[in-house]
């Protein structure tokens, strides 16, 4: 049994070196199945007011075991689940005699684990504390002061513990490939043998799965490391005022007086900035004080150029799923539509469009965030 445990601290002791350089991954609920094979430890009966001068051994067989589990994932990379397990093992024999029957053993547990994030995979550690369910079918032959009987029962429910080790390997889009180490604890196990006599034990199993794992995706997941956002930018500077032309010399006639000097040309209407771009930060649709500034400018231009009809339209960028980005950029449109009104634009002179995702101003791959395509796109027209 130490040199059991003591294996299993190395291994996991491994697993944490190779996570050293980890990084947080994406939150989001998951759910999680595997199956593999348990190696349960023999199991010492303590029968009271049995014949025996020493406790009975069970001698157990390895078999089939399974888990599920449904959990929630945090950027900080810690992971908490509910795990409900199931192990079946058969009896070889009882004190190096002979002997039949089956030990099954559920359990519904919960676990706090921990994500090491590496290149190309992620080890995992965990650890957890629930409840055990060990069902004894026709275990035989157990003595005790009445002779020869049989466990073939429900355990009471007791406590459980158990140690995590594993590692997942990201196969799909969300979907996880996981090979999981379970170490299974469980201090105290009674159960009353065919006779009505108590008898204690303890059991303590190890479990080895494959699985999958598959994450809900959010629109609030991380995909990529984004860069600072761009702000406070228009997109054209404004136009340098044409040069007035000369005024042209009198012509003097010898014998004519000067003619009069026509008058000065008016002076050109300033050129106005007519587009404009504001930038909004991921998943937002907040006006920032440089964003504030632009729509200052943007409406003094409107004024200065009697502009008729102000056209406002929003985008997103790739992150959240087709149907959510519409609402996003549709409500970023409303925001700056609200604060033209604000500052003094007529609300029917203002036209509103909602393109979503559909077209970035930097392409980029699906779950990707941009900053410069989170943006509404001013017109003055």
């Amino acid at each position: 049994m130490k040199r059991l445990l003591l294996t299993s601290c190395v291994a996991l002791g491994a697993l944490s070196v190779l996570g050293a350089d980890a990084h947080a991954r994406d939150d989001g609920f998951y759910i999680g199945v595997g199956a593999g094979y348990n190696i349960p430890h023999d199991q010492d009966l303590d029968i009271s007011n049995s014949n025996n001068p020493e406790n009975q051994t069970i001698e157990q067989l390895g078999g089939p075991g399974a888990l599920g589990a449904f959990g929630y994932k945090y950027e900080e990379g810690w992971r908490a689940e509910i795990e409900a397990g199931f192990r079946t093992s058969e009896v070889d024999g009882i004190s190096d005699g002979a002997g039949s029957g089956d030990v099954d053993a559920w359990t519904l547990i919960v676990n706090g684990l921990y994500d090491f994030e590496a290149d190309g995979f992620t080890p995992y550690l965990g650890a957890g504390a629930g409840v055990a369910f060990l069902n004894y079918s026709r275990v035989t032959p157990v003595n005790d002061v009445n002779g020869t009987t049989s466990l073939n029962r429900l355990a009471d429910p007791n406590l459980a513990l158990q140690a995590i080790a594993g590692v997942s390997f990201e196969i799909f889009d969300d979907v996880e490939l996981t090979t999981q180490y379970n170490f299974l604890a469980v201090p105290e196990v009674e159960v009353d043998t065919g006779t009505g006599l108590r008898s204690r034990s303890e059991f303590y199993d190890h479990l080895f799965t494959v699985g999958l794992r598959y994450t809900f995706p959010m629109g609030g997941s991380r995909m990529t490391e984004e860069p600072e956002p761009v702000t406070g930018q228009s997109v054209l500077e404004l136009a340098p005022e044409p040069e007035p032309e000369p005024e042209p010399e009198p012509v003097q006639e010898a014998v004519a007086p000067p003619p009069v000097p026509p008058p000065a040309p008016p002076a050109p209407e300033p050129e106005i900035t007519r587009n404009f771009i504001v930038y909004f930060d991921w998943d937002e649709a907040v006006l920032t004080p440089a964003t504030q500034a632009i729509l200052r400018q943007a409406a003094q231009f409107a004024e200065d150029g009697n502009v008729a009809r102000i056209i406002l339209t929003g985008h997103a960028d790739r992150s959240g799923t087709e149907q959510y980005n519409i609402g996003l950029s549709q409500e970023r449109s409303d925001m700056v539509r609200a604060m033209l009104v604000e500052l003094g634009q007529p609300a029917q002179g203002i036209v509103t469009f909602a393109r979503g995702e559909t077209e970035p101003l930097v392409p980029t791959a699906d779950g990707i965030r941009e900053p410069q395509n989170r943006r509404v796109e001013i017109v003055l027209e």
